[in-house]
């Protein structure tokens, strides 16, 4: 019973959690791109989707975490739908937009959007270094993702879907580099699991 209501709990932070992340971050953010406005707009459920999907994410990593067993499923899962939100937040924001900025930074202003992007541009990349995790060490982490970083940002450039910016490159790197942190914690504390289960 007491478990029972303890993932009750997780579910609704979980929740609450994604509401206000997805309502007083994402969307405010996303909403200062005309093209993904008008996208967004052609599927009205797109808010309820984001906060269901940050919920089950949530809940669900957290059952795991508490269980100290990982499902398999549940990374496909979860990172299937990353690299696709990932792909239309980095590659369809702008329709035709080719700049260059070599500020590094450009994201420290009291404007509270360009703020809440640059925090964005670090979350955003904190499963993309625990992904990297899994196989690579710091070093190879490192190299790994800057090199998949300075490939975006010159795929944005090249075919007019944002700015090559410098400050975006560390700050997906410094997301990367969380990432990676907080997957080695992680792996820590499921060692024992992956090592019943080996």
């Amino acid at each position: 019973m007491r478990k029972i209501l303890e993932y009750s709990l997780a579910g609704v932070l979980s929740f609450l959690f994604s509401r206000a992340f997805i309502h007083r971050i994402v969307l405010p953010t996303l909403w200062g791109y005309p093209r993904l406005t008008r996208v967004m707009a052609r599927f009205p459920k797109t808010t309820v989707l984001l906060i269901l999907f940050l919920t089950l994410a949530l809940w669900l990593g957290w059952i795991q975490w508490d269980l100290k067993r990982l499902s398999p499923i549940y990374g496909y899962l979860i990172y299937s739908v990353y690299l696709l939100l990932l792909f239309i937040v980095l590659f369809t924001k702008a329709s035709v937009y080719h700049a260059v900025s070599l500020n590094p930074f450009d994201f420290i202003s009291h404007d509270r959007r360009t703020i809440l992007e640059a925090l964005l541009n670090v979350i955003y990349f904190i499963p993309l270094g625990g992904l990297y995790s899994l196989k690579a060490d710091f070093t190879e982490t490192n190299i790994i993702a800057l090199l998949t970083i300075l490939g975006i940002e010159i795929l944005q450039y090249v075919f007019y879907l944002g700015t090559f910016a410098i400050s975006d490159i560390i700050l997906n790197w410094v997301g990367c580099l969380i990432g990676f942190t907080l997957f080695t914690i992680g792996a820590r504390h499921f060692k024992q699991t992956i090592k019943t289960n080996a």
